[in-house]
């Protein structure tokens, strides 16, 4: 490893769970020499990367990373790079395309592009909430989400939006594992009769789910080949946005 590698690993250490770290306990978990381990925490430290508490002698994150980041929100706004993220992905397939963040038990949308190539597209309505268990873009957030979290979230009586919602039990864990094996979400009819949304989770620096990105076509417009092109156009999107969000390609593979 190079040296920017090894201070790289010892930042990436870091989390909200583990917030601060004494250097025997960093070369324990990179078994790495302490001697080593104590150089590269000094030099961290005195270009404000790291910093020291006094008292128990261990390391937290530093104020260098707080500029950096006020740098990065300023130069590449994350809803900036999210929207041309969304844009691309219309482009690709030639559907209307948007991203979502998950808010308690709804999506709320934050961003839409309509494709221009098409007379008869789908409109997404941006004040209307995307319901988890009649959508595409839900039912992918409802895929990384532990089991306890997605029966709390399904428990309370569950709308019906078309006659084909799903509302039971089984097909919506169904639905889910499917999403996750597959990393994206297929619904045709369940949430709108006649659109079919595919949609892939979006992640953050901590593997947790925030949201989704998705795709929106007529249903008389889909088939085979539709849904495997777009299928992998809205993951690579996903993981995309998950990268603005923290995510490294390892977490959203």
């Amino acid at each position: 490893m190079s040296t920017v590698d090894k201070a790289l690993s010892i930042l990436d250490l870091f989390s909200e769970s583990r917030p601060s770290m004494g250097a025997s306990e960093i070369a324990r978990t990179l078994d790495w020499d302490k001697s080593n381990v104590q150089r590269y925490v000094n030099d961290l430290a005195g270009r404000g990367f790291l910093e020291q508490d006094i008292g128990s002698k261990k390391y937290f994150l530093g104020p260098a990373l707080n500029r950096l980041s006020i740098v990065r929100s300023h130069t590449h706004p994350t809803a900036v790079e999210i929207e041309q993220v969304v844009q691309q992905l219309t482009e690709t397939t030639g559907e209307t395309a948007h991203a979502s963040l998950l808010v308690g038990s709804n999506l709320t949308t934050t961003t839409i592009v309509e494709t221009r190539i098409r007379g008869t597209r789908v409109y997404i309505d941006p004040a209307a909430f995307l319901p988890l268990h009649a959508t595409a873009s839900g039912i992918a957030c409802l895929s990384c989400l532990p089991a306890e979290d997605v029966t709390r979230l399904l428990t309370p009586e569950l709308e019906d939006f078309t006659g084909s919602t799903p509302r039971n039990e089984a097909d919506l864990i169904g639905a889910i594992q499917s999403a996750r094996q597959l990393g994206f979400a297929k619904m045709s009819g369940t949430f709108e009769r006649d659109v079919v949304g595919l949609a892939s989770p979006v992640l953050d620096y901590n593997g947790g789910v925030v949201g989704a990105v998705a795709v929106a076509m007529p249903v008389a417009r889909f088939g085979e080949d539709i849904e495997r092109n777009a299928a992998s156009a809205v993951k690579l999107a996903a993981a995309q946005i998950s990268h603005q969000y923290g995510a490294t390609l390892a977490d959203t593979a």
